[in-house]
């Protein structure tokens, strides 16, 4: 790597810890209009109900931010890799809730991981392919399940307990991911390699860095990630069915976006998408209790993402004055 590429890593290493500080001071600000205006926002149902629905969203996300980070774009096959995991949990759920969530994070995994090859090996567009992906998997999951409901016949009380009497199962599991995905790239040789590929893919191939290892990879870290929120919403019902999760893949490119991770690679961490995942969740939580409509809240969350890329533009723009 040269030392123009170099100060442009620090530069962007800069960028987003400002966009992540500026995103949690928002989420802090948010909370506490919210518990100040809106009764029903510090209540402890709608705040577990809060944790549940960030905890999947993040769980994808910081997976996510792999394949971005990498310089990849995103994965638009997450809707439906999500309902074909609960359907894969609920089919093999008679095995026991642990060889259930092995399996369909290994599912979600090497679907992954076949999506990254195609990308990484041939230099297939990801948008392409992940849209075809899509194709397939719903195509797979009506065949398996002919339409209908699979209801799963195991128990799983474990997975949906909350721990010290408050805090929900999904909730430690998201925190235990993100911290686990932000030491592998923070640490390890590979995390350090996808970083400085997706900021510079051509310095990276010269310097000996694999493509297709670097690609697939990503991707079999958000299939394992997208498998693992998979288990855990059909555990919430015991039952898996097409239309599970039909807007994660959304909600997950809002929290990667948000959380500071730049679109062109290169720039961000599991941890800006953790915390993206949080705004997000918490605006549209808000935005529920003061009654806006679904399709404001569609509105609201899009205009998120403009502010956000007009704002990241900004700081690029800045920076390299």
């Amino acid at each position: 790597m040269t030392l123009t590429e170099l100060r442009s890593a620090v530069r962007g290493s800069r960028r987003n810890a400002t966009a992540t500080s500026m995103v949690t001071v928002a989420t802090i600000g948010l909370a506490i209009v919210a518990t100040v205006t809106i009764d029903a926002f510090p209540t402890a149902s709608n705040l577990r109900g809060l944790c549940l629905s960030v905890s999947l969203i993040g769980i994808i996300a910081v997976g996510l931010s792999f394949i971005t980070i990498a310089g990849q774009v995103f994965s638009l096959s997450i809707p439906a890799l999500v309902a074909l995991c609960t359907i894969a949990f609920a089919s093999s759920n008679y095995l026991g809730v642990t060889a259930s969530v092995l399996l369909t994070v290994a599912l979600g995994s090497t679907v992954g991981a076949i999506q990254g090859v195609v990308v990484g090996r041939f230099e297939a567009d990801p948008i392409i392919v992940t849209i075809a992906t899509a194709a397939i998997l719903v195509g797979l999951g009506q065949l398996w399940t002919n339409g209908q409901t699979v209801l799963g016949t195991g128990d799983n009380t474990v997975l949906n307990m909350n721990l010290f009497g408050f805090l929900p199962f999904q909730t430690a599991v998201f925190l235990t991911v993100t911290i686990a995905l932000l030491w592998l790239l923070r640490q390890t040789v590979f995390g350090r390699q996808l970083t400085l590929f997706g900021l510079n893919e051509r310095a990276g191939l010269l310097s000996g860095y694999r493509r297709t290892m670097i690609v697939t990879a990503a991707f079999a870290i958000s299939g394992a990630t997208t498998g693992l929120a998979g288990a855990l919403l059909a555990a919430q019902s015991n039952q898996g069915l097409l239309t599970s999760g039909a807007s994660f893949g959304f909600d997950a490119i809002v929290a990667v976006v948000v959380g500071g991770v730049a679109i062109a690679g290169g720039i961000g961490t599991p941890l800006g998408a953790a915390v993206g995942a949080v705004f997000a969740g918490l605006l549209n939580n808000v935005a529920a209790l003061a009654g806006l409509s679904y399709e404001m809240q569609l509105v609201t969350e899009g205009a998120l993402i403009l502010l956000v890329v007009l704002m990241s533009g900004f700081l690029r723009a800045k920076s390299a004055r």
